[in-house]
């Protein structure tokens, strides 16, 4: 399933490389004075993971036979200093749940859950040029706004499900986009976008590298339908705390109203977007499955 997954994935990515003609993607910024908001919410759950050499482990394989799920909330918002300048605003929250199934009877039950606001992030967004390509780079605060050691269900739990590292960062990046049209008798829009930069860490947490790509097409003008790898990769020898991780998604966005475009052009618009996601490699981390819903709007 990863394979296929990933061969599809790159696949239409491969496409999208080739046939590119006309600007635009996620490196385009909101015009003068115009808002973007979304609402983003995400739901995943796993019972297995990845050890630190990248091997597949699965929770049948561990004596406590675990599961975990979780909750993530994020409100983000891009406001238009100029046409090619844009402060960028993201106030993140999590819930997370963590369950043994297969532990002896003596150890006791564990169930555990944690909750709090886990990042708070501020940039701005540099459109360099808008032809032939889109090209932007991004510059992003992470700020820990902390949570206490015993914040969850009940305060004798010091050990709870991971919400964060508790680290701070800044991150810059650089983002390149366009659209185009197939050379084929019935034209079909399509676009492409990629991402790269480096992302500066403390709390003894691994500098990283960011990375991601999606690209999509229109089948009729209000329905966007998208794929895309979201994932960051650990510098090794920047901290103790190493993580990696790839996630392939796919999905569509509906345009509820707006312009002619699913995408921002500084039109007024109401979005629905809907993706499901699975981690497809990683290192240290959990292997989620996930459903993503974001509610978008421009004005």
């Amino acid at each position: 399933m990863r394979k296929i997954a990933l061969s599809i994935a790159l696949s239409f990515m491969l496409i999208s490389i080739v046939f590119i003609q006309n600007a635009f993607a996620g490196a385009w910024t909101v015009p003068k004075y115009k808002v973007y908001g979304e609402q983003y919410l995400k739901w995943n759950w796993a019972k297995d993971s990845f050890n630190e050499s990248g091997d597949f482990t699965s929770s049948g394989d561990h004596v406590k036979n675990f599961r975990s799920w979780e909750f993530v909330m994020e409100e983000k918002m891009e406001y238009g200093i100029t046409d090619w300048l844009n402060f960028l605003f993201g106030l993140e929250s999590k819930e997370s749940h963590y369950k043994e199934y297969d532990r002896p009877r003596s150890w006791g039950s564990y169930v555990k859950k944690n909750h709090g606001i886990t990042n708070v992030k501020l940039g701005g967004k540099w459109r360099l040029i808008d032809k032939p390509v889109v090209l932007s780079t991004q510059g992003r605060f992470f700020i820990y706004p902390g949570y206490g050691v015993n914040h969850g269900e009940r305060n004798d739990f010091s050990n709870q499900p991971m919400i964060g590292h508790g680290d701070s960062a800044y991150e810059q990046r650089v983002l390149i986009g366009k659209t185009f049209d197939l050379p084929i008798k019935y034209k079909i829009p399509c676009y492409f976008g990629a991402e790269t930069g480096y992302r500066w860490r403390n709390a003894h947490v691994c500098n990283d590298i960011p990375y991601f790509f999606e690209c999509g097409f229109w089948p009729v003008s209000w329905f966007l339908v998208k794929t895309e790898i979201d994932g960051y990769k650990c510098h090794a020898g920047t901290g103790s705390i190493k993580e990696s991780y790839g996630i392939w998604r796919i999905g569509g966005v509906w345009q509820v109203f707006g312009g002619d475009s699913v995408l921002r052009q500084g039109n007024k618009m109401f979005n629905l977007e809907f993706q499901y996601g699975m981690t497809l490699w990683g290192k240290n981390t959990t292997r989620y499955q996930e459903w993503v819903l974001k509610v978008q709007t421009q004005f």
